[in-house]
């Protein structure tokens, strides 16, 4: 990359990535340039294919390290967080590392999904990485060693590495790594490298400042919508106004007289209208006259959906998990109590709307775009391209948000964009509206959750059951929780092959969890930051609420005191109890808390607040305690919890995609409402010290702060939650006044 101030001159070839924990060879994957920046490497191409070609760690002879990172930038600091890993085995100078997205190649696949893709979903970034990452740096580490034990004529275990340096500290003296790199690519690769002990780390666990801040702070730094590649063209594509319609008859006269518009094309998705830029490309948009076939289109609607889902409730689903005998429970019980809920569907609504640019040949392409699922992507464009998939060179940009949108194991976004570049054989970026974005599908899927309780005379609960009605997109495909118990090293139960919330954390004895996996192939739904957890969640921890009001037990207390065997819930609750000093609020203000473990992770939070009598609600302060293992850098953790606060709050209160007959109702931030910077509130994070292996962060903090929420508007208020978004309940969020 231009802005790392490299020359492929300069690169040792001194390591490969390491997959499935060995060092090995790269191969594929294109060599070609990360970014579409100018390049500044003169004539040195027969440099770049001798020493620049797919290497995952370049070590430059005046010491400099640059590390491709497998995983996706999608604002979560992958590509700082994943070089901190491999620098602190290098014993590198962190001052002298840089990074950039790797190829789309398997040498680059993530551990976590079995070295099968490059896939940024999950949460899965830092615990997929971390021990392959470690492996890499070690493994340099031993080379450079054994290739200054040989220069000095000694023996490798009678010298130490520092901040980028080999020292042989009996006879006084050091080389650089910069001086060593030629000679240790001739080096064997170790094959088992000993690692750190966590004691011993100098960069991990230290809060580095991002390595793409000075970048995203003056502007230079490039997104897949900032991409400018010579004679590029620009399309826009008009869409049927319910899902899955086809185009029956197009008028394009119109579109083609508007100044710029170059050609107008039938794709699969819609109608492109293909012109010199963007501007031109909208206006011969709204210019096309198009009559849709809506024979087989999508008729989902909102109000019919909640119905069929309220009734779905009342019928048994499939087991998923069954402790104990909750039937007999039930009939023992003191009392039974139950409370049904219901979610809306939702936008992902990044900042950064979907954009793909394209630099199709014929006999090669060329494509760039933010991507969370570049693997995926790949393969289908090379299909739609007629291409074998080593023809094409994906390049994989930092992407502003994607919390899961542009996860999409179907690659929606990624066809459109090859089709019409396939149709124009020109190169063509193809450009989404916030409108299109609003509308274009995808949504968090609509969710309907029945859970009840037997209780005792004391409220001790003594038998719970969960009934949860989904969409199955997000149940049945996505399989992290099969994913965390392989790394754990323990089989996974038959329980654990849907992403509903089967780890409800508390001691009761009997347990029974059953869903119904509605299939909507009509109605396009996706995995959105947190998946089930979102809804089912709430569902759990605003009930654990009503029941611990209802015996007027601290909700706080009520959880420790079935937390006995779950020290990590334990240890997060504490902490988020303490930090907002719970039971200690100010007069006029409530307050809530909610717990999970989830992504080999947990957290605590508390919500303090205040509501007026006209519905205002003011947050005073959320509180979040987290336990992520091993935190290779705080500071990361800490901005992605805030985040996910800020992403949970925006959902909470407002999120609600509506559909009438299969038309969308919504289409930008006037009608789908997002947090503002003046309502945010203060935001405290207590990140746990730990040891353990590294856990998720990324979609951490959003599924308990919607209940944690809910809970101290019960307090304050004695009103039960139990639909979102809470606008639709009356409720406004105060602004912050700050001094």
């Amino acid at each position: 990359m231009s802005s790392s101030g490299f020359t492929r001159r300069h690169f040792l070839r001194v390591s490969a990535i390491a997959g499935g924990g060995l060092l090995v060879a790269c191969g594929g994957g294109g060599s070609k340039r990360r970014d579409n920046r100018d390049s500044s490497d003169g004539g040195e191409a027969s440099d770049a294919q001798q020493f620049a070609v797919g290497e995952f760690l370049r070590l430059s002879s005046d010491g400099r390290v640059h590390i491709l990172v497998g995983a996706s930038e999608i604002g979560q600091g992958a590509l700082t967080a994943m070089p901190m890993i491999v620098a602190e085995e290098l014993d590198a100078d962190w001052s002298r590392v840089t990074a950039e997205h790797s190829p789309v190649a398997a040498q680059f696949n993530n551990p976590y999904f079995g070295s099968l893709l490059q896939f940024t979903v999950a949460s899965a970034t830092t615990r997929g990485y971390f021990s392959a990452q470690r492996q890499v740096g070690a493994a340099v580490r031993q080379m450079l060693i054994a290739a200054a034990a040989d220069r000095w004529q000694t023996t490798p275990s009678s010298l130490r590495t520092a901040n980028g340096f080999v020292f042989d500290d009996a006879n006084g003296r050091s080389a650089s790594y910069g001086e060593l790199a030629e000679d240790a690519a001739q080096q064997p690769i170790p094959e088992n490298p000993p690692l750190k002990d966590p004691s011993q780390y100098t960069i991990i666990g230290q809060s580095k400042q991002r390595i793409d801040a000075a970048e995203k702070v003056n502007g230079s730094h490039q997104y897949g919508i900032d991409v400018d590649i010579p004679d590029m063209l620009t399309a826009v594509i008009a869409r049927p106004p319910r899902f899955f319609g086809q185009p029956q008859s197009v008028d394009s006269n119109a579109a083609l007289a508007v100044p710029g518009v170059r050609e107008v094309h039938n794709i699969p998705s819609g109608v492109a209208v293909v012109a010199d830029d963007y501007w031109s490309a909208e206006k011969g948009r709204k210019a096309l006259e198009v009559s849709w076939n809506e024979l087989l289109a999508g008729r989902t609607d909102s109000a019919a959906t909640r119905g069929e889902y309220t009734g779905k409730l009342d019928l048994p689903g499939l087991p998923i998990r069954v402790d104990g005998l909750v039937p007999v429970a039930q009939l023992a019980a003191a009392e039974n109590r139950s409370a049904d809920y219901f979610f809306p569907f939702q936008a992902h609504a990044a900042m950064e709307p979907l954009n793909v640019t394209v630099n199709y040949t014929g006999s090669s392409a060329e494509i760039w775009t933010g991507s969370q699922s570049p693997t995926i992507d790949k393969l289908f464009a090379a299909a739609i391209l007629g291409l074998p998939p080593e023809q094409v060179d994906f390049h994989t940009m930092s992407s502003g948000g994607g919390f899961g949108r542009r996860g999409n194991t179907l690659s929606d976004y990624v066809r459109d964009a090859c089709h019409v570049a396939k149709a124009s054989q020109q190169p063509v970026k193809v450009m989404w509206t916030r409108e299109d974005d609003m509308k274009g599908g995808y949504y968090r899927p609509a969710a309907a959750v029945r859970v009840a309780a037997a209780l005792d005379n004391q409220g001790n609960i003594t038998a719970w059951s969960h009934r949860a009605v989904t969409q199955d997109v997000t149940a049945s495909l996505y399989i992290e929780e099969q994913l965390d118990a392989i790394a754990e090293m323990e089989l996974p139960p038959l329980q654990e092959l849907t992403d509903l919330e089967t780890g409800m954390p508390y001691d009761i004895e009997n347990v029974l969890m059953d869903a119904h996996l509605t299939i909507k192939p009509e109605m396009p739904a996706l995995w959105m930051r947190s998946v089930n957890k979102f809804t089912d969640v709430f569902a759990q921890e605003t009930f654990i609420d009503d029941i611990a009001l209802r015996y007027s037990r601290d909700p706080y207390q009520y959880r420790r005191d079935m937390l006995t065997s779950k020290p990590r819930h334990l240890a997060v609750l504490d902490a988020a109890a303490q930090a907002a000093n719970w039971g200690a609020a100010s007069a006029g203000r409530s307050q809530g808390i909610a717990v999970l473990g989830h992504w080999m992770s947990y957290v605590a939070q508390v919500v303090e607040l205040s509501v007026s009598e006209d519905r205002e609600i003011t947050i005073h302060r959320i509180v979040s305690a987290v336990d992520v293992g091993t935190a290779v850098n705080p500071d990361l953790v800490v901005a992605q919890v805030e985040s996910a606060v800020i992403f949970a709050l925006t959902s909470v209160f407002y999120g609600e995609i509506e559909l009438r007959d299969g038309v969308v109702q919504q289409s930008n931030f006037d009608d789908y409402q997002m947090l503002r910077m003046y309502q945010t509130p203060p935001i405290d994070t207590v990140v746990l010290p730990s040891e353990e292996a590294p856990g998720g962060v990324g979609e951490l903090g959003v599924p308990a702060l919607g209940p944690a929420l809910a809970n101290a508007i019960l307090a304050a208020t004695g009103e039960t939650i139990r639909e979102l978004p809470l606008k639709n309940l009356g409720y406004t969020l105060a602004p912050q006044h700050r001094a």
